[in-house]
């Protein structure tokens, strides 16, 4: 199996299945359910391999998910978003090619505006390393990085890919994920 797909989700009931539904049905799909008490696990098994611990640590549950795949690409995915190019994977081998750690470009799943507006201003810094709901890497390199730092409880994201680079490039793949919009429209978008 060449890919694995690894879905850290704490109360993802409402969107869960349409994310699982957004990714090919021949590839590893990896739920690990970190502190629900909702019907996410319930829902998610019927797409997906489902692995459960009672903690909500996303770092936790993406290490778990990562120990467990069978696949030496390791796609990391928000519980809330989606796959949108059907050659997602052709362009996740183009980037890894060249880089040890990347995502992808960013689409809102919302018409607004604003919206549209904020994620073409995230795909246009991405060369920052701003990750988009999507995180890929090698099993070697995720395992040379010692995976995702358990103890943070924010910017997680940001420090694994930064351990990642250690072994190479930060890449964005030519390809799309949406992103769910609400929790810009609880907070707001700044």
């Amino acid at each position: 199996m060449e890919f694995s797909i690894i879905i850290p989700a704490c109360q993802e009931e409402k969107c869960i299945q349409s994310t699982l539904l957004s990714l090919p049905k021949e590839v590893e799909k990896i739920v690990i359910c970190n502190g629900c008490t909702d019907a996410t696990a319930s829902i998610a098994k019927g797409h997906a391999r489902v692995l459960v611990t009672k903690e909500r640590n996303v770092s936790k549950a993406r290490n778990i998910g990562a120990k467990t795949a069978k696949g030496n690409i390791l796609i990391f995915l928000d519980a809330d978003t989606k796959f949108h190019s059907p050659n997602i994977f052709e362009e996740i081998k183009k980037t890894l090619d060249k880089s040890a750690v990347g995502t992808c470009r960013v689409l809102p799943d919302s018409r607004k505006m604003k919206y549209k507006a904020a994620m073409m201003i995230k795909n246009n810094l991405l060369w920052t390393r701003w990750t988009t709901g999507i995180i890929f890497c090698t099993k070697d390199v995720f395992n040379k990085a010692q995976g995702f730092n358990e103890q943070l409880t924010k910017k997680e994201d940001k420090d694994f890919v930064n351990r990642c680079l250690q072994y190479g490039k930060f890449g964005i793949a030519n390809t799309y994920v949406i992103n769910s919009m609400r929790r810009y429209e609880k907070v707001g978008i700044l």
